[in-house]
């Protein structure tokens, strides 16, 4: 698993109701069983043309996934046991709050993450 982004994009807010905690495995390592049980929806904004996968139960969004990208997003808060993770950056984070972000919670960029900034994956 990859530590944390937070997303703070419109879309991540209106579809979760505040900034989406994600961290992400790599698609060749992922299955899903039970797949019935997640709605897909395309994301209304998304540079990687990405669906989110929604429990069809409670409605959390628990997948974001851009299809040409080699990992698999999913909600922080999925994890029964999250120890180890760190939060590594907030992404998509609006030119009025980045200073409130990066002093109170770290490293904050006001688009996707940089190319030249690397995650840190963690087993």
């Amino acid at each position: 698993m990859r530590d944390l982004l937070v997303c703070h994009c419109n879309a991540c807010v209106e579809a979760t109701g505040g900034p989406w905690a994600a961290s992400a495995v790599a698609r060749s390592h992922l299955g899903v069983t039970g797949d019935m049980a997640l709605d897909w929806e395309r994301a209304p904004v998304s540079q990687h043309e990405a669906s989110r996968g929604r429990c069809r139960g409670c409605g959390t969004v628990v997948f974001w996934d851009a299809p040409g990208l080699a990992t698999v997003s999913f909600a922080a808060a999925t994890l029964s046991d999250a120890s180890g993770l760190e939060v590594a950056g907030h992404i998509w984070v609006d030119e009025d709050a980045t200073f409130a972000v990066a002093g109170a919670l770290g490293v904050s960029y006001p688009g996707g993450l940089p190319a030249s900034v690397v995650v840190p994956w963690r087993s």
